[in-house]
């Protein structure tokens, strides 16, 4: 794996987006595909929810999982201590929200240079420490069939994550779109020299491409918290990730001009057509919010 920054293709290549033709016209119709791509992150983040919205949800996750699993035990007489509420959102903006780099699409962020999976791992190293990532805490052997009862409503969940309204996970794939924009010939001719591209190019060799984007490069113990500076392993990471994602918009840039400018001309009537599903989904958001406003952020 190259651990040498390859910058200059990428992004010399990007400031050429800003104004691009669109498809099948004989003359030259001027998409802005940085606007696009902007509108598709904006839509995005208003179906998957934003980052007050998300912790809002995470809020009422923790009374549901956290608290069901403390009145359980004590219920029980058995001692269990819960935890202060910590969400996994602090690190987070709603512009590190968008549709991003997170589902291996044609029509990834080009921008995003793997900053979300920087975020989750700077976020694990906060939470770490709270004991909410992998263990309901210390438990005596003789409490542990009554923990075992009392998280398996939650399938043994802790209550990091957030379930979100009904509705979310289908339309923030944009049916009808997205994968119309892959299907395309014109995109998957373009994509097809990708592998090549990533092997010739930059050394890469990859059979499958998410696979390859989010493999592991860094672990949250060497991130930096608290004043602490990161460990060694941890800016060998980040730029191995920068340069995984940089080297996978140069390969990708081809394709994703072309389904960019195919979504720019589907994406208004994809959200007409959609428009009483968002409403739905928005209105439920917000009324997480609401419930969220006066819970406490611990258990007692």
């Amino acid at each position: 794996m190259r651990t040498k920054w390859f910058m200059v293709p990428a992004w010399s290549a990007i400031a050429l987006l800003l104004v691009s033709p669109a498809p099948g016209r004989g003359s030259p119709e001027r998409v802005d595909l940085a606007a696009t791509a902007q509108r598709l992150d904006t839509l995005y983040v208003r179906i998957a929810g934003h980052r007050a919205e998300r912790q809002a949800a995470e809020l009422i996750n923790y009374h549901r999982v956290e608290g069901g699993v403390a009145r359980c035990m004590w219920a029980a007489g058995r001692p269990f201590r819960a935890r202060p509420f910590a969400s996994g959102y602090d690190e987070f903006t709603d512009a590190d929200l968008g549709f991003g780099s997170g589902r291996g699409s044609v029509a990834d962020s080009i921008t995003d240079r793997g900053r979300s999976i920087i975020l989750h791992q700077v976020a694990a190293a906060r939470l770490a420490p709270t004991g909410v990532l992998d263990s309901w805490g210390p438990t005596r052997p003789a409490d542990v069939a009554t923990l075992n009862r009392c998280t398996a409503p939650y399938q043994h969940q802790l209550y990091l994550g957030v379930d979100p309204p009904a509705g979310v996970y289908p339309l923030s794939g944009f049916p009808g779109l997205l994968d119309a924009a892959e299907r395309d010939p014109a995109v998957i001719a373009a994509m097809r020299p990708y592998r090549a591209c990533m092997k010739n190019r930059y050394g890469y060799d990859v059979a499958e491409r998410t696979d390859f984007l989010f493999q592991p490069r860094i672990s949250y113990r060497d991130a930096p918290r608290d004043g602490r500076p990161p460990a060694a392993a941890w800016t060998r990471g980040v730029r191995r990730i920068h340069a995984a994602f940089d080297a996978d918009v140069a390969c990708r840039l081809p394709a994703y001009r072309i389904a960019l400018r195919l979504i720019a001309a589907r994406l208004p009537a994809w959200e007409r057509r959609h428009r009483k599903e968002i409403d739905a989904v928005r209105a439920a958001w917000k009324q997480r919010v609401a419930q969220a406003r006066h819970l406490p952020r611990t258990i007692s």
